[in-house]
């Protein structure tokens, strides 16, 4: 493999870990974005992310539990339900065109994207109620679809919605390389709380989809062929980077945090979508 294209590897590892480490996304759609431009094929490109996250999303993962941003009681659904998509992502993908999936993909991120910035930007209007509580107050006092759906889904055992959230996330990961901005978003918006947690639980159970993946697609083709030296590139960049995010994670402010996710997800589908659609 040329220099130049090691160097390109190690850079993007680097930069796309740090992201995802910090915002639980962001590490298969810039290393991806880099390779597809450099010419590689869908499959190889995807494959190659799934590999890296294996490792990488180790060296992460352990990060996250240090700095105490993991809940062990959302990683058994969503490990579990990740592996299953994973593994009917990856036998689909042999069998859809390679367009197919960047069109529709990163326009569901960049909607996601939208619903957490007005979960953290428009939280609603807090008042003091005569008895001295705070209480929420909606902007509307009729309730829209969405926030119907959304009442529903946490009216959900908590199981079941993630289960639901890493059978999808999986499934992604396998036909687009993404696995965090869907997971970590989803989780944002269905179990609540400082994102810290949802963007360390999802860097742990990535480890689980990727490898889900990665045999699956790895049984699809010639393996003989396959340019190992690639994800031992993007790995050797993206561990000197995981553990300046994970700290990262751990001790800025929620708002902060919850807003960096949403604009990181809408700007690098938006970047996505615009260069399918240009």
């Amino acid at each position: 493999m040329p220099l130049w294209i090691w160097l390109t590897a190690i850079i993007a590892g680097a930069t796309g870990q740090f992201v995802d480490a910090l915002a639980g996304m962001g590490f298969g759609a810039f290393s991806g974005s880099v390779m597809l431009a450099g010419g590689l094929a869908p499959t190889l490109v995807i494959l190659t992310v799934s590999l890296t996250k294996i490792g990488s999303g180790l060296v992460s993962g352990l990060a996250h539990w240090r700095f105490g941003n993991v809940r062990w009681t959302w990683v058994a659904p969503l490990a579990i339900s990740s592996i299953g998509g994973g593994i009917i992502g990856g036998l689909l993908l042999t069998h859809l065109p390679a367009s197919a999936s960047r069109v529709w993909v990163p326009a569901l991120l960049i909607m996601m994207g939208l619903l957490i910035l007005r979960r953290f930007l428009l939280p609603g209007l807090s008042i003091r109620r005569v008895g001295g509580a705070s209480q929420n107050l909606e902007l509307s006092a009729r309730p829209s679809s969405w926030q119907r759906i959304g009442s529903s889904l946490m009216n959900m055992p908590s199981a079941f919605r993630l289960g639901g959230i890493g059978l999808a996330a999986g499934a992604l990961n396998s036909l687009s390389g993404a696995y965090g901005p869907f997971a970590t978003s989803s989780v944002i918006l269905a179990q609540g709380g400082h994102p810290r947690f949802a963007v360390g639980t999802v860097n742990l159970v990535e480890i689980f989809a990727a490898t889900a993946t990665s045999v699956t697609l790895l049984s699809q083709i010639n393996r003989a062929d396959f340019p190992w030296e690639l994800p031992a590139a993007l790995m050797i960049g993206a561990v000197f980077t995981v553990p300046l995010g994970a700290y990262l994670a751990r001790h800025l402010p929620e708002k902060i945090v919850g807003i960096g996710v949403g604009l990181i997800l809408i700007v690098i589908n938006a970047w996505a979508l615009g260069k399918v659609i240009l």
